[in-house]
């Protein structure tokens, strides 16, 4: 049979053009916009508790409308957000994906480093260099962007660079987080398009500044708020400036303890959302949002300040205005919704203590120092302990190794010394955190998740129920000091189903879900199941 130079041309055309739409994506196949909440300090229990008193179009929206999952586990030992976000967007824990913490101990260069530095990087209105080159795996927004390369957009709005930049990942268009000093949006060199221009433009055109100059105070009558306020204003109830020193050594402000910080991320994410066309084709863009409802100088974690509850309130009414907007602009029909808190105490060690439940505050510099004095009377007079931090004692292997000791024996030493401080539950060697198997919820397998070759130490300790690590400043090293923390996940939107799941999950099986729903790969190192109640 013979075809003409036409007919052949005219099938190849067909061909190529039917194969150029199959591999676009169809529109009713996934999402055209994701939206991921992070809220630093959310428990399920303040929601149920300010319920009746949140507007319909809010937090109740997104949790009423939507699938609730009350009972998601951070199997993890908690040491900040970094760790918390990262085993979220990855699926997998920090035995996988590096971050062990917002901090870890730099054995090469013995000093405490942030676990988002990164020398070889510039900032973009700040001196810090910061990247996502230790998240040794990749995350949802990561195949996101390598299923639709050049298609999709995706963009981070925080509060702080570490919760910035792991929700980032490495491939965002753009991260921005805020700058409480010199009052503006900064950013790294590490993402492709620098600092958002429209983080820029509210830099310069007054905006940013004209957050920070609005001064908080209740935004209804005091007198209808549950709790007193911390700190009494005889006229207002209470008043705060986001301007305002942390305290008279500091520099940094208590802007992000403020409703401010709230409706920066907010105006900057909805500007964002409008302005890049987010969701307006085939092509899944997302957009991750950081929001904090912590307070000024508050001693617990618990719903006991009227400041406390009008963070919850304020925050609801810029939540109902995001959805408002994204259902103008995109449809939240079309938009998948998540929601997430971080590892929290339900209640803190002073709130325990006036209770009389046992708890306590651990700091590590008084535990070395005695450990380092019976280590030199049994070993001799050298420096036996090289670094510590985050529940990490690292040793001086050269000077082990140099006087001939079993390093396994020395290692047993310490760890059996550390047993007898108060507020210490178990000391481990790390060999055999590395190599504990078993139950997946024992207490060393959780110790095991939260560790990575890169940045273990050589003794790992883990605390009694009650007590929280510190650092020299008083900050928390790691909130939760519960055996295994729970914290509230929600979705809402593009296909979801309203209903409560109460089966059991991990943090790490939000990213699968994510990757389910979206038709996409999931993250490399994932080890996490989709949630099956959302997956039929």
């Amino acid at each position: 049979m013979r075809f003409s130079f036409r007919t052949i041309l005219f099938f190849t055309t067909i061909t190529f053009f039917g194969l150029k739409i199959s591999a676009q994506p169809a529109a009713t196949e996934r999402p055209r916009l994701v939206v991921g909440i992070l809220v630093d300090g959310l428990q399920q229990r303040h929601i149920d508790l300010l319920w009746n008193y949140f507007d319909p179009n809010g937090f109740r929206k997104i949790i009423g409308q939507g699938a609730n999952c009350r009972d998601v586990a951070y199997n993890i030992v908690s040491a900040g957000n970094a760790p918390d976000i990262a085993s979220v967007m990855t699926g997998t824990t920090p035995y996988y994906n590096g971050i062990t913490g917002n901090y870890f101990y730099n054995r090469k260069e013995e000093e405490i480093q942030s676990i988002i530095q990164d020398d070889d990087q510039i900032g973009i209105g700040t001196d810090q260099t910061l990247s996502a080159h230790k998240l040794l795996s990749s995350t949802i927004v990561d195949e996101i962007m390598l299923a639709y390369p050049s298609k999709s957009k995706s963009y981070a709005i925080a509060q702080g660079p570490e919760e910035a930049i792991m929700l980032g990942g490495h491939t965002a268009n753009s991260v921005a987080w805020l700058d409480d000093v010199n009052m503006k949006w900064v950013t790294t060199g590490y993402y492709k398009d620098g600092l958002p221009h429209w983080a820029d433009e509210m830099n310069v055109n007054g905006v940013f500044k004209n957050y920070t100059a609005r001064t908080w105070g209740p935004l209804y009558n005091i007198n209808t708020y549950f709790s007193k306020p911390n700190r009494e204003d005889k006229k207002w109830g209470f008043m705060y400036d986001p301007t305002a020193k942390k305290s008279k050594k500091s520099a940094e402000t208590i802007l992000k303890n403020t409703p401010s910080a709230n409706g920066l991320v907010a105006e900057l994410g909805l500007k964002i959302l409008t302005e890049e066309q987010l969701g307006k084709d085939i092509y899944p863009d997302i957009l991750l949002l950081q929001f904090s409802v912590r307070t000024p100088f508050e001693k617990t974690t618990a719903l006991q300040s009227a400041e406390k509850e009008d963070m919850y309130l304020r925050l609801d009414k810029d939540i109902q205005n995001i959805l408002q907007k994204i259902d103008s602009k995109v449809g939240l029909d079309k938009t998948l919704v998540f929601m997430f808190g971080n590892q929290t105490n339900a209640h803190s060690p002073n709130e325990l203590g006036e209770n009389k439940i046992p708890a306590g505050y651990f700091n590590a510099d008084r535990s070395l120092a005695l450990l380092s004095s019976y280590l030199m009377a049994i070993y001799g007079q050298h420096k036996w302990i090289a670094g510590y931090y985050g529940k990490n004692i690292f040793l001086n292997k050269e000077k082990i190794e140099e006087r001939k000791l079993n390093f396994s024996s020395f290692q047993q030493t310490v760890a059996d010394f550390m047993l007898d401080f108060e507020g210490i539950q178990s000391a481990f060697p790390s060999s055999q955190v590395f190599n504990t198997g078993g139950n997946a919820s024992s207490e060393t397998a959780r110790v095991r998740n939260s560790t990575n070759k890169n940045c273990v130490g050589d003794v790992i300790i883990t605390l009694l129920p009650g007590w929280v690590e510190v650092d020299n400043k008083n900050n928390p090293v790691g909130e939760s000091d519960a055996v295994i923390s729970h914290a509230p996940f929600y979705f809402y939107g593009w296909q979801i189903k309203p209903q409560n799941i109460s089966a059991s999950y991990q943090a790490t099986d939000i990213a699968p879900t994510l990757s389910h729903l979206l038709n996409i790969p999931m993250p490399n190192a994932c080890i996490g199941r989709p949630i099956e109640e959302m997956t039929k």
